[in-house]
């Protein structure tokens, strides 16, 4: 994606500019500069993320990125080559970066939020940096953005940074219409740079790597932030294949004129390399985030080797053969080929390893981090079902002459409105059915209902019977503090609109979002005294998004409250 060329296809007609009697030549861009196409085409993804496609980054980080690079390159020709020049290559090496960076907090629709400034600027600046620092035989060695943004996604971690989502929206005729622009922009530039056997071969050697890799271990999983359960074997090869996100690497980050070999054979091979390499990268990765930083690591890897790629492909560039190019390497051909076999086995070797344990749940208001289990639980039980149950086992045994005490309660729950299911959380979740939404709409109006009992009667057993975890504490501080002040509270609700949310997790890593039910309406407070005395009613609007424990199919009592967090 940077097509980083020196001061390439600029106007014919020589211009010059006179400072204190230096003239400078001016360079400006001409309309057949590859790099301007490919400016195009990214700057209208940009321009389609912040309309439609919802991307996580503001305008202002846009233009931050951009302005760094432009005045980096800009300063390096002036300062030093002493040339006045359109910065096209710092342009689009910002604009690169800020297509695939994201700083944690930033939301669609912050058109102006300067978020994580430092480290858009950091990230730039040290692939303006690589471009110029580290060269062999006057050529940078890396792909300058692709370079930064690996560095700083293995330095500074999700939670600091976090790479463009591997999906960006559901299917429909937005994202048809970007895959147009991705695709035909591509190959077109491809074509255009004789970099098309490059581009063709990543992507035919990259689905077919990770497809021989996923054999061997179909439960090798990834966790995103936009799906709600892991994608494993088949699900995961389409979800890589197709991403977007990859086919940006594939045909505007991977195929650059100047980190590449020269030869059509070196640029085919170096592709079928970089893919080889992301397959072996993506080993031990279980979470999105690592799993876009190993494909993008692995261009790092390919380009650090590709001179002496060059060297060993040069009898195929001269019209040799493939026996001559083996000829070149002798013993090493066979010590080569047991290394692929070796690092390919990767794959399905560390899936063992990092898989079949736990993995991280979401950030929780207070900024802890438990671990949850991949657990498949029975069936669910529905309400109705529960209070015939409830209520079998508090009556007198069959048979039985003398009545037992009964154990149980009986819940009056308030008139609940239809649930609304909006679109965004079935597609996060196509499991999500009405009916289970309003399973989950029931069970939480139910768990309020107990908590309003405990409150009443200061019985911090039975809350813990409707809530757990940070839930059940935000419940028993209410009680607590109703015992130190001797009163009681009981406290009734009305509900008129009732409907599934999708959240961010708390510091909106790539992390799973989270379905919460948001209740809306009014919410009664009786304060009493020791004696019973009324000591004061009050009606108020009631807005809260509680989150549910346990799995889709089997909720458990109340376990967050999400009313904070920001929507998906």
């Amino acid at each position: 994606m940077e097509l980083n060329t020196r001061y390439p296809t600029m106007a014919a007609k020589r211009r010059t500019v006179n400072i204190r009697g230096r003239e400078y030549p001016v360079l400006l861009p001409s309309i057949r500069d590859p790099r301007l196409h490919v400016a195009v085409v990214l700057l209208t993804l940009q321009g389609l993320g912040q309309t439609v496609l919802n991307f996580r980054l503001s305008i202002a980080q846009i233009l931050i990125c951009l302005a760094t690079g432009a005045l980096i390159e800009f300063g390096y020709g002036f300062f030093k080559d002493k040339v006045i020049m359109w910065p096209a290559s710092g342009l689009l090496t910002g604009n690169s970066a800020a297509f695939i960076l994201r700083v944690p907090g930033t939301l669609h629709g912050q058109w102006w939020s300067t978020r994580g400034m430092w480290i858009f600027i950091g990230v730039v600046a040290v692939s303006m940096a690589s471009k110029y620092l580290i060269r062999w035989r006057g050529r940078h060695i890396f792909n300058p953005s692709n370079l930064g943004l690996v560095l700083a996604f293995v330095a500074l971690g999700p939670q600091y940074t976090e790479p463009q989502d591997l999906w960006w929206i559901p299917m429909g005729p937005w994202m048809i219409v970007t895959y147009a622009i991705l695709i035909g922009g591509g190959l077109f530039i491809g074509w255009e740079l004789k970099l098309l056997g490059l581009e063709l071969g990543y992507m035919a050697a990259f689905a077919l790597f990770v497809a021989l890799a996923l054999i061997p271990v179909p439960d090798h999983c990834m966790i995103a932030s936009w799906y709600a359960t892991p994608m494993c074997g088949q699900q995961l090869w389409q979800i890589l294949v197709t991403s977007p996100e990859v086919l940006i690497f594939a045909f505007f980050m991977v195929p650059d004129p100047r980190t590449v070999p020269d030869g059509q054979a070196g640029r085919f091979v170096f592709g079928v390399l970089v893919a080889f390499l992301s397959v072996v990268l993506l080993g031990p990765t279980t979470l999105e985030f690592w799993t876009k930083t190993a494909i993008l690591a692995s261009l790092v890897f390919a380009c650090a080797g590709r001179f002496a790629l060059g060297r060993l492909l040069a009898p195929l560039e001269e019209g040799g053969g493939p026996v001559d190019a083996v000829r070149r390497l002798g013993l090493r051909a066979p010590v080569a080929l047991g290394v692929s076999l070796l690092l390919l086995a990767a794959l399905p070797l560390s899936a063992e390893f990092s898989l079949h344990g736990t993995i991280p749940a979401p950030e929780l208001p207070d900024g802890t981090r438990p671990t949850l289990a991949l657990v498949i639980g029975p069936n669910a039980v529905d309400i109705g079902s529960w209070t015939v149950n409830a209520a079998g086992q508090a009556l007198p045994p069959p048979g039985g002459t003398t009545p037992t005490q009964a154990s149980s309660r009986v819940w009056f729950l308030p008139p609940i409105p239809p649930v609304t299911l909006p679109d965004n959380v079935t597609a996060f979740d196509s499991t999500i059915t009405q009916t289970k939404a309003d399973t989950w709409a029931r069970q939480v109006v139910l768990d309020l209902m107990i908590e309003s009992e405990a409150r009443r009667a200061h019985d911090l057993t039975l809350a813990s019977v409707g809530a757990t975890g940070d839930g059940l504490t935000e419940f028993t501080d209410v009680i607590k503090q109703d015992i130190k002040a001797g009163k009681s509270v009981l406290k009734t609700y009305s509900f008129d609109r009732i409907q599934l949310t999708l959240f961010l997790p708390k510091l909106s890593t790539q992390a799973s979002r989270l379905v919460g039910v948001s209740l809306h309406g009014t919410s009664t407070l009786i304060t009493r005294d020791a004696s019973g005395k009324v000591l004061s009613q009050q009606t108020q609007p009631y807005a809260k998004s509680w989150g549910l424990g346990g799995s889709n199919a089997n909720p458990d009592p109340i376990i967050n409250d999400y009313t904070d967090l920001s929507l998906a």
